[in-house]
């Protein structure tokens, strides 16, 4: 009968040890980076009152006998972690960062001077290290990366920091800001690369601007030939003197015609209009044959043509048909006839006039346009490389500057640490800092480990795992690989299942209950069996 007491005893505690995993789940609901605890039970021991046979089929023998046992009640038969990713909480820090992956920051005190080497497959078991799911980190005061406890996040230094990385995978140590000594190879660099690109611009510049000046030169003596072909030409088809007379012309016959329309008496008018017209005569043969000669400067040396006598007949044709429906009235039977006659007439002396004053490329004039043109472009194009010239001079100047100012910063105060405007995590665990000048630097990358059994490790204080006897070693990974990918401004949240841990208290309440009953009973059947005497 005390054996049930005592099996009640042992459930309220294992209860009570289960209420202890939940209530502590639920306390550390918003703790970031937690994994939630689930306890199971197990029977505990056993006494056995009657021993068991394995029976016999000989004559007289009897079959198999069970044992009989009876129980001593429960203990706690494992506590578990669930070490899945938990939720991603979103954060305004660069340097907030989370494992989407089953690795592990390895944290922990300055160890060894801060070197702690990987030659041994228990390196970070020995070492003294901790294991943490919590990435909240800063830059202390010394300029390496802890985390908000203090403890220096380890991972792999970058040896070259000048636009490239060098990462030194045979040793962990704590992450740290370069110092201005360190930054100042990187500005240097950059500034040296600056005057280099800058010269070798000003030398590019100077090739144009030379080479500008002799196209320059051969586009203004091809014009000059040009232009001297064409005024011989000009020259030879005595163009200055049919210009000369056809402005004459012009003009003696636009004095007609104001005498004429200004004339008031009809007789005299009519006098004057045979004069206007004889001038008008004059001015158009003096204009088609100005058109001509014009003509043969524009035309192409190897093509034919007969455009005096094509415009002479044409303005011949415009004139009888335009003095044919002069007068007539748009009823007369034969004015539809006139009025083509004369439209047609005047398309054909349209289009040969369109001829004449057509340049072709190849003729004289063509010759000299093209000329002109390009001596014109090649003078833009000098002035384009003058003036790119002057600003590669001046860019290159401003880059001696700046490498001189940075030649001195260098010098100044080389052990103060660098200033960052800015930090970032990559996938990888590399950590970027912003200079103040926009100048991004690998300043290391974090590392990982990997444990064989999570199960193994032990929970210390805060947020940290300690590798346990059952975990085994821990091996060291770079971020994106097997261990998962680092995602910057995030933090992991806790892996607690609210609902779960309410449901699993309501059922740990009732068997803490069922088993108080145990003993609540046993004392009732103890309290009988006392009273029997009486």
């Amino acid at each position: 009968m005390v054996k049930s007491m005592f099996a009640g005893v042992a459930g309220l505690r294992a209860h009570q040890s289960k209420m202890d995993v939940i209530g502590n789940n639920i306390a550390n609901v918003n703790t970031w980076g937690y994994k939630a605890a689930n306890m199971s039970f197990k029977d505990a021991m056993y006494q056995s009152t009657s021993a068991g046979s394995s029976g016999s089929t000989e004559d007289g023998g009897y079959g198999a006998v069970n044992a009989n046992q009876i129980g001593y009640g429960v203990t706690t038969g494992s506590i578990s972690y669930d070490f899945s990713t938990g939720g991603i909480s979103p954060s305004n820090s660069g340097l907030d960062c989370m494992i989407e992956g089953t690795g592990f920051f390895l944290v922990g005190p300055m160890i060894n001077g801060g070197n702690v080497s990987l030659d041994s497959e228990d390196a970070i078991k020995s070492s003294g290290l901790y294991l943490s799911r919590v990435g909240k980190f800063k830059v202390d005061p010394n300029g390496y990366l802890t985390d908000d406890s203090g403890n220096y996040v380890y991972g792999f230094k970058n040896n070259d920091i000048n636009g490239n990385t060098d990462f030194d995978k045979g040793a962990l140590s704590p992450l740290r800001i370069p110092t201005n000594g360190d930054m100042a190879s990187v500005a240097g660099k950059d500034s040296n690369d600056k005057l280099e690109a800058a010269r070798k611009k000003l030398e590019e510049a100077k090739v144009a601007y030379q080479s500008a000046s002799l196209a320059l030169a051969d586009a203004r003596a091809a014009s000059i030939d040009a232009r001297e072909k064409y005024e011989l030409a000009y020259k030879k088809n005595g163009i200055l003197d049919k210009l000369t007379i056809r402005n004459d012309a012009k003009d003696a016959a636009d004095e007609a015609y104001s005498k004429w329309k200004s004339e008031t008496d009809p007789v005299k008018a009519d006098s004057l209009k045979i004069v206007y017209e004889t001038a008008l005569d004059k001015f158009e043969l003096a204009d088609a044959d100005l058109l001509v000669a014009q003509f043969e400067l524009r035309k192409s040396p190897t093509s034919a043509s007969h455009a005096a006598g094509e415009l002479t007949d044409a303005i011949k044709a415009y004139r009888n048909a335009n003095a044919a429906i002069e007068g007539k009235k748009e009823t007369d039977p034969d004015y539809p006839a006139l009025k083509s006659a004369l439209d047609t007439a005047k398309q054909e002396l349209n289009d040969i006039q369109e001829k004449l004053a057509k340049v072709d490329p190849d003729s004289i004039e063509g010759k000299r346009d093209a000329a002109v043109l390009a001596e014109k472009a090649a003078g833009a194009k000098l002035d384009d490389a003058e003036r790119s010239q002057k600003a590669a001079e001046t860019q290159y100047t401003n880059a001696q500057t700046s490498n001189m100012t940075t030649q001195e910063k260098g010098a100044a105060d080389a052990d103060a640490l660098a200033k960052f405007d800015s930090y970032k995590v990559l996938e990888d665990g590399s950590v970027v800092g912003t200079t103040l000048d926009s100048k991004s630097v690998v300043i290391g990358k974090i590392a990982l480990g990997g444990v064989t059994n999570t199960g193994g490790l032990e929970k210390d204080s805060g947020y940290y795992y300690t590798v346990g006897a059952s975990a085994g070693n821990v091996s060291v990974y770079e971020g994106g690989g097997t261990q998962g990918k680092i995602r910057s401004n995030a933090l992991e949240m806790a892996k607690v299942d609210l609902a779960t841990e309410m449901t699993d208290m309501i059922t740990t309440q009732r068997g803490f209950q069922a088993n108080s009953k145990i003993i609540t009973v046993t004392d009732q059947m103890l309290e009988e069996l006392v009273n029997m005497k009486r």
